[in-house]
């Protein structure tokens, strides 16, 4: 489990996570203020990839142009994502590989970042490398603790999404039921059939004519009652 940030970041952290609408959002947040914090070492590119179980992958840059960078990356399947990604491991290369078009002396930080048990995720740094070892020891503590803390907020935020989709899940599939049951009923009803008959017809018919069982039963249900039927989910 990643480690509860700084108590003095923690508000930061919150009104970032509140203030976003997805976790395309969150990304971007994240990519921006790992930026402002590593500002005092240089001029650093950074941005986060974020995958997801069944889900398209997420890709986000303090910069629109180093977040359209890290897509491609990605796209071509870059060895320096990958390792993060798949292998749980961080890569550095210095100079920054000629496909990621880095300036002159540049380093690529490739890390993995903790998302919870159905993702994974990446943060990539580009920017000088410090002349003096305790430069660099400063920088990539720095590095760690901005991963550390973004790994805080990333977590709690693809928990939530994934609750919200099992949500809709669950209430898409409330709503089909609600439809092929009443279809059911008025099969049943007209043809004094039983409910494994009616059910039956209606899978029959979306054989027959290629279309979603829960497409044919709307369609009957429609004309009988115009008004699409409504789940109530009640508290």
């Amino acid at each position: 489990m990643a480690a509860r940030p700084d108590p003095r970041m923690t508000h930061d952290l919150f009104h970032l996570l509140l203030s976003t609408n997805d976790l395309a959002e969150l990304l971007e947040g994240l990519s921006r203020r790992s930026h402002r914090t590593l500002a005092s070492f240089g001029d650093y590119a950074c941005g986060f990839v974020l995958r997801r179980r069944n889900r398209p992958a997420v890709v986000a840059g303090c910069t629109a142009a180093f977040g359209e960078r890290l897509a491609e990356r990605l796209e071509s399947g870059d060895e320096h994502l990958a390792r993060p990604l798949q292998h749980r491991r961080s890569s550095l290369v210095s100079p920054a590989p000629r496909e990621w078009m880095a300036d002159a002396g540049h380093a690529l930080l490739a890390a993995p970042v903790a998302s919870g048990p159905d993702g994974h995720a990446a943060f990539a740094v580009i920017g000088p490398r410090p002349p003096h070892p305790a430069e660099q020891r400063l920088l990539l503590s720095t590095v760690g603790r901005v991963r550390n803390e973004s790994s805080w907020a990333l977590r709690l935020a693809v928990r939530y999404t994934a609750e919200l989709e099992r949500a809709d899940h669950r209430a898409r599939a409330m709503q089909n039921r609600t439809v092929i049951d009443l279809a059911m009923g008025i099969i049943m009803a007209q043809s004094r059939c039983s409910a494994d008959e009616a059910f039956d017809v209606l899978r029959r018919a979306s054989n027959h004519r290629n279309v979603k069982l829960r497409d044919v039963a709307a369609e009957l249900v429609q004309r009988i009652h115009p008004k699409p039927p409504a789940t109530l989910f009640i508290d």
